[in-house]
C-alpha cells in the first residue's frame, strides 16, 4: 500500500512539474519564484482533502493548468479578483479556446493568500469553493498562481471532466 501511494505521489509531483514548466514560457506575468512548489503542494493538499471523502485524486491537466495560469496572470496584471477575463470571456469560453472539450467545469479564484495552506483553508471554508474541490463529477485539475503589481498572490483552480 505504501509503495503504491509513494508511486502515485511521485507521478503526481512529476506531472505537476512537467505541466508547469510547459506553461511557463507562455506566461506574460510575474510568478512567485517558488510557484511550481506552491502549485504542487496545493494540488497534493486538494487531493488529500478529496481522499478524506473517498473521492479519487484529480489528475493534472495541462490544458486546465494553462487556462488557470492565463487567468491568474490576467487577474494579477489588473490587480483584481474575477471569474471573467479582462476581455469578457467566461471560464467555459477560455477552456474551449484551449481545446478542452468539457462536460462539466469549475473554477475557484482567490487573492491575497501567501501560502497554499491559506488559500486551501479559505476555499474549504466557502461552501461554493468547497463544493468545487469535492465535486465527484470532476476528475482533472489545473492550478496556478501569479503575483499582482502590488505583490499579492492571485490563485486559480480549474476542475473539469471531458
Amino acid at each position: 500500500m505504501m509503495d503504491s501511494m509513494t508511486s502515485c505521489t511521485r507521478s503526481l509531483v512529476l506531472s505537476v512539474i512537467l505541466v508547469l514548466f510547459a506553461v511557463m514560457p507562455t506566461m506574460a506575468c510575474t510568478v512567485p519564484p517558488n510557484y511550481i512548489e506552491l502549485a504542487r503542494q496545493l494540488m497534493l493538499q486538494i487531493n488529500q482533502e478529496r481522499a478524506r471523502f473517498h473521492l479519487p485524486d484529480f489528475r493534472m491537466s495541462s490544458q486546465l493548468t494553462e487556462v488557470a495560469q492565463a487567468h491568474a496572470c490576467d487577474n494579477a496584471s489588473h490587480n483584481r479578483l474575477s471569474h471573467i477575463a479582462t476581455g469578457g470571456s467566461s471560464l467555459g469560453a477560455r477552456v474551449i479556446t484551449k481545446g478542452y472539450d468539457f462536460r462539466f467545469i469549475t473554477e475557484n479564484v482567490a487573492l491575497g493568500y501567501s501560502t497554499h495552506e491559506q488559500v486551501l483553508k479559505a476555499w474549504l471554508q466557502s461552501s461554493s469553493h468547497r463544493k468545487n474541490i469535492l465535486d465527484g463529477r470532476t476528475n482533472e485539475l489545473g492550478v496556478a498562481v501569479a503575483l499582482g503589481r502590488d505583490g499579492r498572490m492571485h490563485w486559480v483552480m480549474n476542475g473539469g471532466v471531458r
